[in-house]
């Protein structure tokens, strides 16, 4: 008996520790789980835990954290100059590009008026330019029609034309039947001075008069031509025709005459002879007028038309029994 109970107690004794074990376990694993859970839902961060120096503690204490090191104030100062002066440059630098583009503003500004002002300019100056053209042009034409109507230069020509008597060598009178109408030859030389409308002029010409037949008692006589020799010296007015190199004139000056080829000797009324000689005969004083109109085709080159009056004193001689002789050529003629 003493044995079986000893044996039931060593049994319950068994089963107890058996069962303290595991609830000991089971209260360990819960702990364990509620620490691993806490450590998920606390910070990260880590307080380091140690032992002071000298000071005991018991196996299993928690250190308390160490005191914060002291605050460098140069640090502080450092880093607050640094941020002020990243403030300060980003300022300058947002100012720097502000001003960069209100430059750029007023450089396009001023770009788009000097472009204005220099188109307003080189309208200004082509304006001013076509007004000088169109000055030059009406002055160069004012001179060309200047030139037109003054120019002047030096001439040569050769006409030739009818000639008229006048007064009384066309009557009859002693020994002479007086004379018809002839024909003229005249080569002009003149200088026409450029600017203004005065010129001069001088012609060598001759006059051939036909001489009318008359009657001596019972005879008719045939009588020869008169021949009229001339040099006249003239001076000369122009007057512009419009716009072109044309122009009407008047001339007007003296004359020196040799009157030839009238009979001279009448010891035989009926057969006059000894007609006068360009030799024999003298030069006579008279003067001239007249006017007449070139047809220039450039600057002294052109025809001319023209009329002039002579009048001469020849000095009544037998043959020619006149006081004066008076006739008009009528000539046309070229020049250049």
């Amino acid at each position: 008996m003493r044995i079986g109970f000893s044996s039931s107690c060593a049994i319950g004794l068994a089963i107890a520790l058996t069962l303290g074990a595991v609830s000991t376990a089971d209260a360990q694993q819960r702990d364990s789980t509620r620490r691993a859970a806490r450590r998920t839902t606390r910070s990260t961060q880590r307080i380091p835990i140690s032992k002071e120096r000298g000071t005991t503690t018991s196996p299993g204490e928690v250190a308390q954290p160490a005191p914060p090191p002291p605050v460098n104030q140069d640090s502080i100062a450092a880093a607050e100059r640094a941020r002020q002066d990243s403030i300060a440059a980003a300022e300058r630098a947002r100012q720097e590009e502000a001003a960069r583009i209100e430059q750029m503003r007023r450089d396009s500004i001023a770009a788009a008026e000097r472009r204005r002002q220099d188109s307003v300019a080189a309208v200004e100056r082509a304006r001013q330019d076509s007004i000088a053209r169109a000055e030059q042009e009406a002055r160069d034409r004012e001179a060309a029609l200047r030139l037109r109507r003054w120019a002047g230069g030096p001439y040569i020509g050769v006409a030739g034309g009818y000639s008229m008597p006048m007064g009384d060598i066309k009557d009859a009178s002693t020994n002479t039947g007086g004379y018809s109408n002839g024909w003229n030859v005249t080569v002009p030389i003149g200088l026409d001075f450029t600017g203004n409308p005065l010129g001069i002029r001088f012609d060598a010409s001759m006059d051939r008069m036909s001489g009318k037949n008359y009657r001596s008692g019972a005879t008719t006589i045939d009588p020869p031509s008169l021949k009229v020799y001339s040099g006249s010296g003239d001076l000369k007015l122009r007057i512009p025709l419009g716009r072109t190199w044309s122009r009407f004139y008047v001339l007007g000056g003296a004359t020196a005459s040799k009157f030839t080829g009238y009979n001279s000797n009448f010891s035989n009324p009926a057969a006059p002879s000894g007609p006068v000689s360009f030799s024999d005969a003298s030069w006579k004083w008279g003067w001239n007028a007249g006017g007449g109109f070139n047809f220039n085709f450039g600057r002294m080159t052109g025809l001319f038309l023209e009329a002039r009056y002579f009048n001469n004193k020849p000095n009544a001689a037998t043959g020619f029994p006149y006081q004066e002789a008076k006739f008009i050529p009528i000539i046309l003629g070229i020049q250049f």
